[in-house]
């Protein structure tokens, strides 16, 4: 990815094509954010904002494949992809989830 501060200065273009280790980095902060976040408002114990959540992210993750133009295969990987995350969130919080609300994402 390009970044202009880091890229525009000397031999910036040696560095506009992230390596693996620094795609990886950056999806590990994502997942970190992202499983933090929602754990918190788990743990919170208000099993209808939970719900509310589980909805929006559904209906974020069907949007945003469909924005990026991701394949059925592709997209249907990273629906799987957020429900792995949401599955290591649930096992973290201190309250069980209903299983039907933690498969609440992948009903349409």
């Amino acid at each position: 990815m390009y970044n202009a501060k880091r890229d525009g200065e000397g031999n910036g273009a040696s560095h506009a094509i992230p390596s693996m280790g620094a795609i990886e980095g950056r999806i590990t902060v994502l997942e970190v954010i992202a499983t933090t976040s929602l754990g918190l408002l788990l743990k919170n114990g208000d099993k209808h904002a939970a719900q509310h959540v589980l909805s929006i992210i559904r209906r974020a993750m069907r949007a945003k494949c469909n924005d990026i133009h991701l394949g059925v295969a592709d997209a249907d990987s990273a629906i799987a992809y957020a429900q792995e995350l949401l599955d290591a969130t649930f096992e973290n919080v201190e309250f069980p989830i209903p299983k039907s609300l933690a498969d609440d994402l992948l009903i349409a």
